[in-house]
């Protein structure tokens, strides 16, 4: 217990229930006004013993529960390392994360675009070929110059070869084909070859062992492909630079810039949502705005965001001490101070004290205006 007009330590308590408060505040009829943190024992113990009593809720507590509550929520939307796009015009509505988080962003259009790639790459290496048989280069010379065997220098110059493989898209019939959807939804799973074999085989799958490997060979290096591709448009990012602006500036969080924090709200709207939540709350607190508290009740609670909506109820049923918190200037700063002051001390005498005698040396060292 603190006054808080001299800032000294008055008693320690030996318990926390309401009862034993209510009766250490009893004996001291003369208390007006009493700061605390936003305990309901505190709140009932100050009600009985003094009913006309000023309650005044603390604003580090008030604060520092908000943010944790919106931190909280921080980690259930998104990893501690995850990854947004670094171009939003190559994005395609979809959220960041990687292949694995959005298999389908990549679709069954990869092999195209991979074999149109192919196919220009060759149709230029073609075009070459038959630009420097045209200055009059023979194979032998074309084949030094390119790089290309004697006979593919041949094959390219015949002007009905066609750069496109003449077999793309044709398939043929497979023991495997009608286990295709769920060799492809283990293997985004992460699931070993062996897990693969045992499940189709449970399905009726009677074929070679090597057909299931090659095909997951191929499939595995299709996903490994695109998640490359995925990876070259996004750039990681990580959940504590976020949670860390929600108690300081950006310019003070060097983990994260403002086109970083504009992208991030961009795909998860949400975050930003927190963001204002705890800069209002702050602006109300320190703008000694009360009437404003319950218009920002209402609105948090709209959100229908579960942490915030936790404290919200808890603040209303608190709601005159929360009030008078914005109001008036008081608060628990010099009993946390003297807490840890406290806890010094009982370190000091760890194993060697009892409640007595830590109350007694704590009073004596607070009179002397001593910390040991």
């Amino acid at each position: 217990m603190v006054n808080i007009d001299t800032g000294r330590v008055v008693d320690i308590l030996e318990s926390r229930e309401s009862d034993a408060v209510a009766e250490w505040l009893a004996e001291y009829p003369n208390i007006r006004v009493v700061s605390r943190d936003g305990s309901l024992e505190y709140a009932k113990a100050i009600s009985t013993a003094h009913p006309a009593a000023v309650q005044v809720s603390d604003r580090f507590h008030l604060i520092k529960n908000l943010t944790e509550y919106a931190a909280q929520h921080l980690k259930r939307v998104i990893g501690a390392r995850f990854r947004i796009v670094t171009d939003p015009t190559k994005q395609n509505g979809k959220t960041g994360g990687g292949y694995w988080d959005n298999p389908e962003r990549f679709g069954p259009d990869l092999p195209e675009r991979q074999h149109m790639a192919t196919t220009e790459k060759r149709a230029a290496v073609v075009a070459h070929v038959r630009e420097l048989a045209a200055q009059g280069l023979n194979t032998s010379r074309i084949s030094k110059e390119t790089g290309l065997g004697f006979k593919t220098v041949k094959k390219y110059m015949d002007e009905t070869f066609d750069p496109e493989w003449a077999y793309y898209g044709v398939s043929y019939p497979s023991k495997l084909d009608p286990y295709a959807d769920k060799i492809d939804a283990m293997l985004r799973d992460r699931r070993t070859f062996r897990e693969v074999e045992q499940a189709i085989r449970q399905m009726g799958y009677n074929g070679a062992a090597s057909t299931i490997r090659m095909y997951a060979t191929r499939q595995r290096k299709r996903l490994k492909a695109a998640a490359e591709e995925a990876l070259a448009n996004t750039e990681l990012i990580e959940r504590k630079w976020l949670t860390k602006l929600l108690y300081l500036p950006i310019e003070k969080v060097k983990g994260i810039t403002d086109e970083q924090l504009e992208r991030v709200i961009h795909e998860y709207p949400v975050i930003g949502k927190l963001y204002d939540v705890v800069r209002t709350f702050k602006e109300i607190v320190f703008s000694k705005k009360v009437d404003d508290l319950d218009a920002w009740i209402q609105e948090v609670l709209l959100l229908g965001l579960d942490e915030t909506t936790s404290f919200c109820n808890g603040i209303t049923k608190d709601l005159d001490a929360v009030k008078n918190a914005i109001r008036y200037d008081y608060n628990n700063g010099l009993a946390e101070g003297s807490v840890n002051k406290l806890k010094l001390i009982k370190r000091i005498m760890y194993g060697r004290h009892s409640f007595k005698l830590l109350r007694n040396k704590s009073l004596l060292l607070e009179n002397h205006g001593r910390v040991n």
